[in-house]
């Protein structure tokens, strides 16, 4: 979260967390909640609707608020559960009018998964995107078939053209000498993850620049995070070692194996304190796991045994595949490879926006859909030029408030 305003102190009596009160009270400003599976998300998200709905200051009605799930059992949840919070609230104030329309008006809130959202702004707004109105959303199948379609047409297409060389290193970069559909996979991997991106011409335009020539490894623009999220990694990896170590002090604990973990953890610290990529390479390439300390006799606990052996494995498991993921090769090879793959990856992205570019046009031949075309059409109603739209304009004047359930794993948005 980032700012928080007038929350009202918890009552000593009050069943919620610190976190989930802040949640259900903070306002003025986005505000993120990440948290495990189970953990009362959304029980915390309809408490603050329902906050929202019965405060003394500036109360909103439960049609001014749009309420985004994941499914349509989520959403048919939630407003059952917004349902039951009202009634009880209602069990309280029997004489509350309000509080009885807001029952009324539950009906027609905007509560519905997201492609529900997208897909009611577009039928009212089809016409400020040349979308036939009578269009219809294509199944799995029926859309998988179109885009094989399409791709082996355009496939064909850059087949048959002579000269075209950078196609041909391309094929040989990403298929066998029978087939290619390596590259099939490819390009519709990564068409798949540009509809991710509110501009998925202009991600794919600028994705080569990242294969830039650099000095080192530490150059490159995606390195930092790529670092943080190793060290990330190794932390967990510390952890597990952390917690055999704990297992060796116990009462029947493998004492003997105190060792390994000092050793182990000893290693891990090494790697989190390097700050270059080259010298994380040449910390892993002193990792050494000594074997496991046996514990035989009747002073050991066998559970205890068998889970810090687990813990262990877990640790080893953890450093071993980052290890093997991104430093089997010296620095330099990566950025040689870097190099080298700077024009395949060029041609990668210009197939991705050619093949994009058809099978959208076939989609409008055809008047239908995708789930990623919902999502985009809406965007491209609501934002002119960058700017909010009327339509944008219209909504913002509806809406107080947009709450999101489970709009990412783990993670609920207001």
């Amino acid at each position: 979260m980032t700012e928080l305003y007038n929350i009202p102190e918890k009552p000593t009596d009050a069943l919620w967390t610190d976190d989930q009160w802040k949640a259900i009270y903070a306002h003025g400003s986005d505000i993120l909640v990440a948290a495990a599976a189970g953990s009362g998300k959304t029980a915390v998200l309809v408490e603050r609707i329902i906050q929202k709905i019965i405060r003394e200051e500036s109360p909103v009605e439960v049609d001014e608020l749009l309420v985004v799930t994941f499914t349509n059992a989520a959403a048919a949840e939630m407003r059952h559960r917004i349902g039951e919070a009202l009634e009880r609230e209602i069990e309280r104030d029997p004489a509350s009018i309000r509080l009885r329309r807001q029952l009324r008006l539950l009906n027609k809130a905007s509560i519905s998964t997201l492609h529900s959202f997208c897909l009611e702004v577009i039928r009212k707004y089809y016409y400020m995107i040349d979308i036939d109105p009578s269009f219809r959303i294509a199944d799995d199948t029926e859309a998988v078939l179109i885009r094989d379609e399409v791709l082996e047409d355009l496939l064909e297409e850059e087949y048959g053209k002579e000269n075209n060389e950078s196609f041909y290193r391309l094929v040989d970069t990403f298929s066998g000498d029978r087939s290619d559909v390596e590259l099939q996979k490819a390009v519709i991997r990564l068409f798949d993850f540009s509809r991710s991106h509110p501009n998925p011409d202009g991600w794919l335009h600028q994705l080569s620049s990242l294969y830039e020539t650099a000095e080192s490894i530490d150059d490159l623009s995606f390195i930092d995070p790529l670092k943080k999220d190793i060290r990330f990694q190794l932390e967990s990896a510390m952890a597990f070692l952390d917690e055999g170590l704990m297992m060796t002090e116990l009462p029947g604990g493998p004492v003997p194996r105190a060792e390994n973990f000092l050793v182990d953890a000893r290693m891990v610290k090494s790697i989190l304190e390097c700050e270059t990529w080259e010298e994380m390479y040449n910390a892993f390439q002193t990792i050494r796991f000594p074997t496991l300390k046996m514990c035989k006799g009747d002073d050991y606990d066998e559970g205890l045994k068998e889970r810090s052996k687990t813990v262990r494995d877990n640790a080893k498991k953890l450093i071993n595949e980052l290890k093997d993921t991104f430093f089997a090769r010296k620095p330099e090879n990566w950025l040689r490879d870097i190099d080298e793959m700077k024009p395949v990856v060029e041609r990668l992205t210009e197939l991705v926006i050619a093949f994009s570019k058809r099978y959208e046009t076939v989609k409008r031949e055809r008047a239908i859909t995708d789930f990623s075309d919902l999502e985009h059409y809406t965007l491209s109603i609501l934002m002119t030029n960058g700017e909010p739209s009327k339509a944008a304009e219209s909504y913002k004047r509806r809406f107080k408030e947009v709450l999101v359930d489970e709009y990412q794993d783990g993670a609920t948005r207001c």
